[in-house]
């Protein structure tokens, strides 16, 4: 984003520091950040120290880390691979909540079908620069 003399500008961390919104934090919902360890474009500490961040001042952070995932592995790659997808059965269980008989249903749904040819997905893994 312009490198870091533009990290005041474009950081969430630095803004919901900032006087003028800090006492905007604590009226945000819940927020979940989900990273993979293995990004390239972004470290997972980053989430990590935003959710500390945003929790230091008020708000409700978590993060959630996918060891050995990259940026895109979360989002394309394992949705496309079908099977057990680690994010998507995480984010399910977070809309779901406390409603047993949703979780119930989630328990017993079929596996997710592969969309495409794992050498696609290998490869789209290989020349990601996330």
């Amino acid at each position: 984003m312009e490198g870091e003399d533009s990290l005041h500008q474009f950081s969430p961390e630095v803004l919901v520091q900032d006087s003028n919104v800090k006492p905007a934090v604590s009226l945000l919902p819940p927020v979940i950040l989900f990273h993979g360890t293995a990004d390239y474009s972004i470290p997972a500490d980053s989430s990590q120290n935003f959710a500390d961040t945003l929790r230091r001042i008020g708000g409700k952070a978590e993060s959630i880390l996918y060891y050995g995932k990259t940026h895109t592995d979360l989002f394309l790659q394992d949705p496309m691979r079908g099977g057990r997808d680690e994010m998507f059965e995480d984010v399910v269980a977070i809309i779901h909540g406390e409603d047993e008989a949703a979780l119930a249903k989630d328990a017993v749904a079929p596996p997710r079908r592969r969309l495409v040819p794992e050498f696609m997905l290998k490869l789209a893994h290989d020349v990601s620069p996330f």
